[in-house]
């Protein structure tokens, strides 16, 4: 929104925040694919205590499919504001068109 008389969306900062957050998102995938790869040495190294091992990768499991559920969130959250700003750039294109033809008679 701009300022407070105005009305519309600031799509450059809409654009912006949505190609950040699909950066997040892809972010997100690298935390999951390292976190599995430490979980899997610390279940190595304890391959003699199997409550730990079993454990660490019951754990690894639980958090990997919360990374994985926040990373689809997040993604389809950055596309979707992406795809936003494109429609209100788009309308506000149409508008000023269609005001320019009125002011224009």
């Amino acid at each position: 929104m701009g300022a407070e008389n105005e009305v519309g969306v600031d799509t450059t900062a809409a654009d912006r925040t949505g190609t950040e957050t699909a950066t997040l998102a892809k972010r997100y995938a690298g935390i999951s694919t390292s976190f599995q790869a430490e979980l899997s040495l610390l279940s190595e190294a304890s391959r003699n205590e199997m409550p730990v091992a079993s454990g660490a990768l019951d754990y690894c499991a639980d958090i990997v499919g919360q990374l994985t559920a926040l990373h689809a969130h997040t993604g389809t959250l950055g596309t979707n504001a992406v795809a936003g700003a494109a429609d209100a750039r788009r309308a506000d294109d149409e508008i000023g068109t269609g005001l320019a033809s009125v002011y224009a008679s």
